[in-house]
């Protein structure tokens, strides 16, 4: 190589510092945001808006056994015992559905909830049968706080 051609791959401390640290601005834009955990009576609230629904939807998301346990214990975990009456009215849309059966699985996973499943879970199961979360989510926030 000659000198010339050496000069114009010579390292450049200024540019190089320029480009980290518009990699480094890049980077921390992307990391990901923490939201405040709702309040056990706001996260109820959304829960509830979000059963609703799911019924108005006539949306089934509890019919395989799996799902109907995973479903128990998304909403005893998140919402203890407030959760009761949206696990039978979410169960109820299954033509499997018996409510003293329904019953007894919502007791257990009562006694069971050890938090490995969250509602978070039942979120997910939601917007797999198609519910936006956010805009109800968003619905909410507006009704509520006015923003």
């Amino acid at each position: 190589m000659t000198v010339r051609k050496m000069e114009a791959l010579a390292f450049d401390p200024l540019a190089w510092l320029d480009q980290q640290d518009n990699v480094q601005r890049t980077a921390t834009s992307l990391q990901p945001t923490v939201c405040q955990p709702l309040s056990p009576s706001e996260e109820l609230a959304l829960a509830t808006a979000v059963t609703r629904e799911l019924i108005a939807r006539n949306a089934n998301i509890a019919e395989s056994y799996d799902d109907y346990v995973r479903l128990g214990f998304a909403l005893a975990n998140g919402l203890g015992s407030d959760g009761h009456d949206l696990y039978h009215q979410l169960c109820a849309h299954s033509t499997k559905y018996r409510q003293t059966d329904c019953e007894r699985k919502w007791q257990e996973c009562l006694r069971q909830a050890d938090g490995r499943t969250s509602i978070a879970t039942f979120y997910h199961m939601a917007r797999q049968a198609g519910i936006d979360i956010s805009a109800i989510a968003k619905q909410y926030r507006k009704n509520h706080f006015n923003y």
